[in-house]
């Protein structure tokens, strides 16, 4: 998001503009992983004045309410894609644990825009709690597909193996064929992620030669 403003704005200002600073502000903490502080430091400020004395200084506060509209702005454009495009959507998500056993779900949206380009958006990236069994995973995207008003246009949902993903994607089925918003009654919906099922397919090899490995590993250490 913030690379995108960027590559828009930068060298397209002929005078100074105090909404315009702020955007591109903000859009330099989003695409550097800046703290909210930065607009703070005395350097910064110093800089910032320098370059243009009208340049209004902002807080950290300031910055933050400021994301969150570029955040609102943002996903009204989403939004819109999501709705303006003629076809059908399809999902992928991923679960999966941090090294502090802090779950976080991510899910995105893969659809073809009214110009036949395919477009990938990530929809949601956020902190799972427990339970994160599948009652929990389908009333959590159940909610964002009511939330972006996409519940009538998806096609499909690709997933790994996890066995709480197939109770979830099972009763996401049922509550969307009620609605008679699937294709084909939902024959299509659930895919499993080859990816995922390569890995495992590779891991079970590498089990199986694992003696022959390791007797290798010694020859060359030798």
């Amino acid at each position: 998001m913030g690379q995108l403003l960027l590559s828009k704005n930068v060298g397209t200002v002929s005078k100074f503009e105090p909404d315009k600073f702020r955007e591109l502000l903000v859009a330099a903490i989003v695409m550097h992983d800046l703290p909210f502080c930065f607009v703070e430091y005395t350097a910064i400020r110093a800089i910032f004045s320098s370059l243009c004395p009208e340049a209004t200084i902002i807080t950290r506060n300031t910055a933050r309410a400021d994301l969150i509209k570029m955040h609102g702005r943002e996903k009204e454009k989403i939004k819109f894609m999501l709705k303006d495009a003629s076809s059908r959507i399809s999902l992928t998500s991923d679960l999966w644990t941090s090294i502090i056993t802090d779950g976080y779900i991510c899910i995105t949206a893969h659809f073809i825009d009214r110009n036949w380009v395919l477009q990938k958006r990530v929809l949601n990236f956020c902190f799972m709690p427990p339970p994160r069994n599948g009652v929990s995973l389908y009333e959590k995207m159940y909610n964002l597909l009511c939330e972006w008003e996409i519940e009538n246009k998806v096609f499909s949902v690709t997933l790994d193996n996890a066995s709480s993903n197939d109770v979830f994607v099972d009763i996401l089925r049922t509550q969307l064929s009620i609605r008679k918003a699937l294709v084909c009654n939902g024959e299509f919906f659930h895919f499993r992620c080859y990816a995922h099922i390569l890995n495992l397919i590779v891991q079970d090899g590498l089990k199986e030669i694992d003696i022959a490995i390791q007797k290798i590993q010694k020859v060359l250490n030798m």
